[in-house]
Formats: structure tokens, C-alpha cells, sequence
């Protein structure tokens, strides 16, 4: 399996040991894998949604320009010969050779849609008019999960939250236009689409309620694809897979592991088939470890899979350290906003002593330091600090405040 590696260097100036059981836990994801689950690790909630029946997934930022298809379900899309959008209901798309388009598992925003980007002001199927407006300029033959195959146009994203698209028979018949608000799904990471039936399916909890989504998806396993059922991180979490480790030796020596962003870390090579006991085999020695979105760090152990019959995956989760801030911090009630934010960030924070120097910084994923915001004694009570990040590049950083010997960092993403 691909899998791109981000190193992320694990901050741990606020973590400290703490002592919990390991957890048995399962997901059910249904015969023929037809659901998806969210899990959130430190409560064990889990929100099921059907993962058969969309073909789009949609991203509700409006700073994005990507577009997922279900490729799971054999959702496919294509770049046809010929992709003028001029004639678009008069005429009939060229299937006669036909360029497929995959979603890849770097990130989620590394899609089927933009994958043939150029780089600003070309998203793959737009291109930037100005406004933060996306014009399309494309065609596309896309397969839905029925097997039909339409043709379908990206029409635009606004700034004011829309998107619009196009979606007819190869030959035109049939062509309708759907304009979907993103705004309306802002709490949410991805809403989905299924355009045979033009529904809308808003089921995933809200942007940071889950860690992980377990679902069927299509990954590259050597030169092919194939699809596969498998374990997908949210956006920006740090994982490392540890390999041919005792699970208590791996957990024990957490910081030292190399941690990655990819949504695939974790994917779905703890097992494998055996064609001898016609069963499955779980990998031996493998354990993950990751943060969740308070930066509670927690050890993944994959135990057992039913396979397709019912889709249940079995896993134990061991919560050992936590990032909350330390008794009697000197820093206190700490608020970022906007978050995301596209340029200013204003940072809100109590000092108990103005005495101790305060300092505020700002850290990339693979713990270079981005940003110096101040290096000053501040204020005690209440502080506001604005700045300007518009010049780094889009992402997720760690901001990290440090009064003393004591800090707190919160995620931050630029968009």
C-alpha cells in the first residue's frame, strides 16, 4: 500500500504518563460492507451511515476545490477525448478512450477531481476567476454505483457557498443542474451526493467528533487498484504504525516513533486473506499509535475481522497520555479564532503572573518552527494577540504558548 509519508515531530511538552486498560471495541460495518462508521476514540461513539448509496463526497470548506468519488462502490471517473463543456446537452461525450481519474489517500483533499491540477490558478476541472470563484471548464464521464454512466460538469464553487454542476446521459437526454450550499453543511468535514436519486446525505458527525472512519474504499496495492476495507484517519491527526513490535514495547517508546498524516496510516493491511484456512489472518507485532483532536494520545491493536458476512472489525484502544494543561498552569482559558482561518489569527489568553515570560509560536507538522508571534512579557488577566499567517502555506500547525517552564499548544489550520 502507498502511503506518503508527512513526518510530524510529536510535541510533547504537555503530555504526561497516565495508566488506563486496554478497551475492546468492534464496528459493524454490515454485510458486503455496505456502511461506513465514524468513531470517536475518547468517547467510543460511533455514527453508522450508508456508504453505498452516494457517489460524491464534498468537502463543506469553501476553501476547497476537491471532490471525492465513492470508489469503494466502483464509483469511477473519467477524462474523455474530447471535454468542451460548449455543447454540453446537444452533444454526445467520446467514450472511445477514456483517462481514469482516482482519488488518492495522501489527504482527503487528494481527490479524482483536482488530481490533474496544475497548480493555482488550475484546479482540474476549474480554474480560479478571481473572488475566491471557480469556474469549470471540463466534462467528465463518471460511473455510478448502479454502473450507469452520465456525463457530468463542475460548473462553479462560490464564495458565497455554492457549487453548481451539470449532470446528463452521454448523449444530453436527461440533464439536470443541482446547486448545493456549502454553508449549510459547515459543522460537518464532507457531506455526500447520490445523483441518481439527486439526495443529499448529511451523516457525518460534526468536523472534529471522530478520529476515525471505517468504510470500503479503493487503494493501490503494488502497480493496481483494488478495493479494500480498512481504517481512514480525519483530517491532520498524527499517526505512527508500528511494525513487528511487542505492544507493550511500542507504547512504552511512543515519542520516538515517526508519525505520519497520511488518512491511510492505519488503512487495511493488518490483515490479510489466508487461502489455505479460508480466513483471516491479523497482522502479528502491529500496533498504532495516534493523538486524537485534544492530543490525548492512544495505542491501536486490530484484533479480529469477520470479513465481508457481517463487516465487523475488532480492535482494542489504550488511552497513556494526555494532553491537558497541568494544574495550575500559568496560562488559562486560551481561545483561537477564526479556526480555520485563510489570514488573521487572533489568539485569546489569561496570565496568571505577568512576572514569567510568555512567549508564542508556531510550528509546522514536522515541528519546524513557522512563525515567532511574541517573545514579550504580557499582560496578566485577559491577552489578544493578532496575526497574519496568510503567507504560509495551506495546512495544519501547532500554535504553542509558553509561559515558564509550562506551555499549551492548540491546532491551528490554514485554509
Amino acid at each position: 500500500m502507498f502511503k506518503k509519508l508527512l513526518f510530524i515531530s510529536t510535541i510533547s511538552a504537555l503530555s504526561f504518563p497516565t495508566y488506563s486498560q486496554a478497551v475492546s471495541d468492534s464496528v459493524t460495518l454490515g454485510a458486503g460492507y455496505t456502511d461506513q462508521v465514524f468513531y470517536q476514540l475518547s468517547s467510543g461513539n460511533k455514527t453508522t451511515a450508508s456508504s453505498s448509496d452516494w457517489d460524491l463526497q464534498f468537502f463543506s470548506s469553501l476553501f476547497s476545490a476537491s471532490i471525492r468519488v465513492n470508489s469503494g462502490f466502483d464509483v469511477e471517473l473519467y477524462e474523455a477525448v474530447s471535454t468542451d463543456t460548449a455543447n454540453f446537452i446537444t452533444s454526445t461525450l467520446d467514450t472511445s478512450s477514456l483517462t481514469i481519474l482516482r482519488d488518492g489517500y495522501a489527504t482527503w483533499e487528494t481527490d479524482a477531481f483536482t488530481s490533474q491540477q496544475t497548480g493555482h490558478p488550475n484546479y482540474g476541472w476549474g480554474k480560479y476567476q478571481g473572488l475566491g470563484n471557480i469556474v469549470g471548464f471540463k466534462v467528465y464521464a463518471i460511473k455510478l454505483t448502479s454502473g450507469v454512466f452520465k456525463k457530468i460538469w463542475i460548473r462553479d464553487f462560490k464564495t458565497s457557498g455554492t457549487l453548481t454542476f451539470t449532470v446528463a446521459d452521454l448523449n444530453g437526454a436527461n440533464a439536470f443542474t443541482k446547486t448545493i450550499n456549502r454553508s449549510d453543511y459547515v459543522t460537518k468535514r464532507h457531506f455526500y451526493y447520490d445523483i441518481e436519486n439527486d439526495s443529499i446525505y448529511n451523516s457525518e458527525p460534526g468536523k472534529t467528533q471522530w478520529e476515525l472512519v471505517f468504510r470500503k474504499y479503493s487503494d493501490q496495492a503494488g502497480p493496481q487498484f483494488y478495493n479494500v476495507t480498512g481504517a481512514l484517519t480525519n483530517d491532520g491527526l498524527a499517526i505512527a504504525q508500528v511494525n513487528n513490535t511487542a505492544i507493550a514495547t511500542a507504547k512504552a517508546n511512543w515519542n520516538a516513533h515517526t508519525y505520519d498524516s497520511s488518512i491511510n496510516v492505519i488503512g487495511y493491511d493488518w490483515k490479510s486473506f489466508n487461502m489455505t484456512s479460508f480466513s483471516w489472518d491479523i497482522t502479528d507485532s502491529l500496533s498504532f499509535i495516534m493523538k486524537d483532536y485534544s492530543g490525548d494520545a492512544y495505542q491501536l491493536v486490530f484484533t479480529g475481522t469477520s470479513g465481508s458476512s457481517s463487516g465487523k472489525m475488532y480492535f482494542t484502544k489504550e488511552l497513556f497520555s494526555t494532553a491537558s494543561i497541568e494544574e495550575n498552569s500559568p496560562v488559562l482559558n486560551v481561545g483561537v479564532f477564526p479556526n480555520p482561518t485563510n489570514s488573521i489569527l487572533k489568539i485569546n489568553f489569561e496570565l496568571a503572573d505577568a512576572s514569567i515570560p510568555a512567549k508564542i509560536n508556531l510550528f509546522d507538522v514536522n515541528g519546524r518552527q513557522v512563525k515567532t508571534i511574541t517573545n514579550n512579557f504580557l499582560n496578566s488577566r485577559f491577552n489578544q494577540i493578532t496575526t497574519d499567517i496568510s503567507n504560509l502555506n495551506n495546512g495544519v500547525y501547532l500554535l504553542q504558548i509558553t509561559a515558564g517552564s509550562k506551555s499549551i499548544t492548540k491546532r491551528i489550520v490554514k485554509q
